[in-house]
């Protein structure tokens, strides 16, 4: 019966414990929401004023004037290299689109109080890959999404009233799910990995500041605290045999932010410094059943803290009544993933870099924006860095990622 046992976790392991390792960079995207912030090096937390707050700073509902509804679509291309399996090194994976999205809405209820709604994708993370195994073809893919439905409120102190300039204070609650898929085998019956689980969390929250003491200068902070998600499935595909009620948990960290803005005239400033407390993704332990043995395989994970700096500018074309804002942005993202246990599905351990630029449209009501974003990243492992103790990580090689992102948002006020 030990036995049995033993040889359960292990197959259980190989499958589930795979994909886990795989997404060892950190699940959240640097390049998300929305085109008038991506543009700008997706900086906001200083200044965002409209009901994408939800998402950056919930303090900027504080900004609202009226009723604001807007609506982002953020279409990623992308494709990493990476080293999957032993006999597969330095391979290309297949191109990936994932359109991701905001909806949200805020309007402020009087001289105080401002609320705001939002819907979206937070974090994400996978690849597909398509290569030959003694012969025989095999597709090998992981994907994995957090999508969040976050209220908002902000308290805001009118001008000059308290304290010089204005405060606003917001909070947020996150409520979230997750969608998590892993296929490998034969490209239209996988059969030796195949499961689709799924899980929620409802103990989420954001909480943000925003001061601006004077019309040419502001700042914000922004914590978002660290949540866990237990994702399950009935019944999962481990190498052509049925494993019943299988667990596999995820973390999405704590994160802190700050950002600054400078308005000088027609020009706009910004910069947003963030650190993911990553290094909170230490261990996870994987359950399931395989025939009539349970398995419990604990999973050790390597990841660092992360920093994310963001950069951006914009010059208004126009006026008050009709501008045209053109923007250009930068952004850095430290390293997360430990190189001695290297990611075949998600960002190399390696700094990634973005450039940004788009422009818009901008009545008193109406705003339309455009943006692109294009982010790359690469390093190579030689075998003597792989480190031990990991029987389900990648193997040495070449690792890149290249990301294209294309924004476009549309926002309207009522009552301003």
């Amino acid at each position: 019966m030990r036995l049995r046992s033993r040889l359960a976790s292990v197959a259980l392991g190989a499958a589930l414990l795979s994909p886990a390792a795989a997404l060892a960079a950190g699940f959240d995207t640097p390049i998300l929401y929305t085109a008038r912030h991506q543009a700008m090096g997706g900086t906001a937390i200083g200044y965002v004023d409209d009901a994408s707050a939800t998402f950056h700073n919930p303090a900027g509902l504080g900004g609202v004037r009226g009723v604001n509804l807007l609506g982002d679509l953020s279409l990623i291309l992308g494709r990493v290299q990476a080293s999957p399996e032993r006999s597969v090194r330095s391979e290309e994976s297949e191109p990936t689109v994932a359109p991701f999205f905001l909806i949200g809405g805020a309007a402020r209820l009087n001289e105080f109080v401002s609320v705001g709604l939002g819907v979206f994708p937070v974090a994400s993370g996978g690849a597909e890959y398509s290569y030959e195994l003694a012969g025989n073809p095999i597709r090998d893919a992981t994907s994995i999404v957090f999508a969040e439905a976050t209220p908002a409120l902000a308290v805001s102190l009118p001008r000059d009233r308290f304290v010089p300039g204005t405060l606003s204070i917001g909070a947020g609650y996150r409520a979230s799910a997750l969608w998590f898929t892993r296929e490998k085998g034969d490209p239209d019956d996988p059969r030796l990995l195949n499961f689709d689980m799924f899980g929620t969390n409802f103990s989420g929250f954001r909480l943000g500041l925003q001061y601006r003491p004077a019309p040419v200068f502001g700042f914000g902070f922004v914590f978002r605290n660290k949540i866990e998600i237990e994702t399950r499935a009935d019944s999962v595909s481990v190498y052509t045999q049925t494993a019943n009620d299988a667990t596999l948990s995820f973390v999405l960290p704590a994160k802190l932010g700050g950002g600054m803005v400078f308005d000088l005239g027609r020009v706009r400033l910004a910069s947003d410094a963030e650190y993911a407390f990553q290094s909170q993704n230490r261990r996870s332990t994987l359950r399931g059943t395989l025939g009539d043995s349970s398995a419990a395989v604990p999973n050790v994970f390597a990841w660092q803290d992360g920093v994310t700096l963001r950069f951006g500018a914009e010059y208004r074309l126009g006026d008050d009544e009709r501008a045209y804002p053109l923007r250009v942005g930068y952004l850095f993202d430290s390293a997360v993933t430990n190189p001695a246990y290297p990611s075949a599905f998600g960002t190399p351990p390696a700094p990634t870099h973005t450039v940004t630029f788009g422009g818009g449209y901008r009545t008193p009501s109406f705003q339309l924006n455009a943006a692109l974003a294009h982010r790359f990243g690469s390093t190579s492992i030689a075998p003597g860095e792989l480190g031990t103790g990991c029987a389900f990580c990648s193997y040495d090689g070449d690792y890149s990622i290249t990301m294209t992102g294309f924004y476009l948002d549309a926002s309207v006020n009522f009552g301003s």
